[in-house]
């Protein structure tokens, strides 16, 4: 048997009516999402389904509906083919959705930490304008030495 690996991808893949197609015709992919709504207290359905897309590009909205759609397709592919991948990784927002397929933390967790994860993303960015600095920002840091 050939090996494969289950690649997941981070923020910035939404749009509105991503797997439409897939939600009307499978159960597990609606379960999904509905498992998600209950948590997080809103119908992430029908916004990833009607939009505003504005309102899905917000970070709060955006990393649930990623991880949510992530894990949905996941979830059909092993339903369909009864195959584990040989391994799973993730790009940024993505590796949340690695370690839930990996059976490292819950669904459940993954979707409150992703939210709030999104949220303290958002407010760094909204503090930025305080300061007169606008968009997003991001650092790489490579090669941190520790403290002695």
């Amino acid at each position: 048997m050939k090996k494969f690996a289950a690649i997941f991808p981070g923020q910035g893949t939404q749009f509105i009516g991503m797997i439409s197609s897939l939600y009307i015709k499978y159960k597990i992919i609606r379960e999904t999402f509905c498992s998600a709504s209950e948590i997080l207290g809103y119908d992430l359905w029908n916004l990833i389904k009607n939009g505003p897309l504005k309102k899905l590009n917000i970070t709060y909205y955006t990393q649930p509906a990623i991880l949510t759609t992530s894990i949905a397709i996941y979830r059909l592919w092993l339903q369909k083919n009864n195959i584990l991948p040989n391994i799973v990784i993730g790009y940024s927002l993505g590796e949340y959705t690695a370690m839930v397929c990996s059976d490292i933390i819950s669904f459940i967790d993954a979707i409150k930490i992703v939210e709030f994860r999104g949220k303290l993303m958002y407010e760094m960015s909204s503090n930025l304008n305080d300061f007169n600095i606008n968009g997003y920002y991001m650092q790489t840091i490579i090669g941190l030495k520790k403290k002695k």
